[in-house]
């Protein structure tokens, strides 16, 4: 997972708890804030912590996103395995804790073009990107630092379905996420009811998408 090293690490909706464990085992971090607005993972973090030995480095809070921390309280934050349009919700009402930190890990679940709209037109700088692919699903990282007068990025091909670092890298399993996201738009324009405006309007932007997709393949094929 490509977190800065650093010495406090919160975690937004830990779950169990292992991206912290982990990051304290590999001395990564030193301290980490398990954070969840659940009382029953938070519990079975703690749990996991005691046994992996790690439970004197970790504090448990419960609540909602970053409601939890105070200014200055971590350096950095991961926030992983949520929809991108509640990430981008959560950061949208944390910024007066996010503008202390050196950095933030965001993993969206689903919607990571929702997340990286408001990423890449707000007030943040884009520091990297990653892209891994376990089975047959690809998880998007995309790390980020809170700027209020950020570096100008360009809105790029897809409707921010790809990464504009993901595309300038050349990453090597980019090819694979274009087809994947390909045959998901087509899949689901082939099985669309036209029927009604709506509907008409959302296969306009399918086909966009489709497009824009066809044409970075292209350019990375070349």
């Amino acid at each position: 997972m490509m977190v800065p090293k650093c010495d406090i690490l919160a975690d937004i909706g830990t779950d169990h708890g292992y991206v912290l464990i982990e990051l304290i085992k590999s001395g990564k971090i030193q301290k980490g804030i398990a954070s969840d607005n659940k009382k029953e993972p938070l519990g079975i973090a703690k749990k996991n912590s005691r046994e992996e030995g790690v439970f004197e480095s970790m504090e448990f809070r419960l609540g909602e996103g970053f409601q939890t921390l105070k200014p200055h309280e971590a350096c950095g934050a991961v926030v992983a395995g949520m929809g991108g349009i509640l990430t981008r919700d959560i950061l949208k009402e944390s910024q007066n804790v996010l503008k202390h930190m050196d950095f933030i890990l965001l993993q969206p679940a689903q919607n990571p073009e929702m997340l990286r709209k408001y990423l890449y037109e707000g007030p943040y700088d884009i520091l990297g990107e990653d892209l891994i692919r376990e089975d047959r699903r690809f998880y998007e990282y995309i790390l980020v630092r809170y700027n209020e007068n950020p570096e100008k990025r360009r809105g790029n091909l897809g409707d921010y379905q790809i990464g504009e670092c993901l595309l300038e890298s050349g990453h090597e399993l980019l090819n694979d996420l274009l087809a994947s996201k390909l045959a998901e738009t087509e899949g689901i324009l082939g099985k669309m009811d036209l029927n009604s405006e709506n509907a008409r309007i959302r296969k306009e932007k399918l086909t966009d998408q489709i497009k824009a997709f066809k044409e970075i393949e292209k350019c990375l094929n070349k």
